[in-house]
């Protein structure tokens, strides 16, 4: 009799889970929103993540986000300029005038992220660093 009855109750309790939605079975707390800023207009339109790879291996790297008030690069302004005119697109960034000297320490840019949603990839190898930095407009790699 008393198997019967811890039965009983097993299997009213089973039924009565059963009967709550399983979100609320598995969900106790409300979900958090992925970026908060999204869709508000609160956020940066445009980040990108860079980063300039020396021949040792160090790498040297930064975030820019447009508009600038929501980057930590120091040049954040220009470059966000830069990028308007050229679309988002780090290639398309006119050459600042400069001279470099002539040695060889080559490094590697990389640079991701999006443009107004768009995605964007840019990898280049240059010479050395002052090469690069004048190559993609004087600002960009100029942290």
């Amino acid at each position: 009799m008393r198997k019967l009855i811890v039965g009983a109750f097993a299997a009213a309790a089973f039924v009565a889970a059963g009967s709550v939605p399983a979100q609320a079975a598995f969900q106790p707390y409300e979900p958090i929103p992925v970026d908060p800023g999204i869709g508000d207009g609160s956020g940066p339109h445009s980040t990108f993540d860079i980063s300039v790879t020396a021949g040792d291996g160090r790498t040297d790297s930064i975030t820019l986000s447009c508009p600038q008030e929501w980057s930590e690069h120091p040049n954040a302004a220009a470059v966000c300029g830069q990028l308007k005119e050229a679309r988002g697109q780090i290639g398309a960034i006119a050459p600042a005038d400069g001279m470099c000297t002539k040695e060889y320490a080559p490094v590697r840019v990389l640079v991701t992220g999006h443009w107004h949603g768009e995605g964007q990839f840019f990898m280049k190898q240059y010479s050395n660093h002052c090469e690069a930095v004048f190559a993609t407009g004087g600002s960009l790699l100029d942290f």
